[in-house]
């Protein structure tokens, strides 16, 4: 699992669509599809239901997952950035 998956779960959580969130990104939306599909591949679930665009209840769970994971990372991180 890499940080890149879970923030591209995370944007399209956040903006609806894969082009909406490959533009809040900053990437184009192959790399967003590319990010979530080895995701979903990895946890054997489908996250998000792309006839629809929507989150399933899995794609759920695992935002708020992902952004318990991000905030622990950036926490961490500013905790060892400031130490120095």
């Amino acid at each position: 699992m890499e940080i890149k998956q879970l923030q591209s779960l995370l944007a399209i959580a956040d903006h609806g669509s894969f082009s909406a969130a490959a533009k809040a990104l900053d990437t184009v939306q192959s790399n967003v599809s590319a990010h979530l599909s080895r995701l979903e591949k990895q946890l054997g679930v489908t996250l998000v239901d792309r006839q629809q665009g929507k989150l399933t209840a899995e794609g759920d769970m695992g935002a708020t997952r992902a952004r318990r994971i991000i905030h622990e990372i950036d926490r961490k991180s500013t905790r060892l950035n400031s130490s120095h």
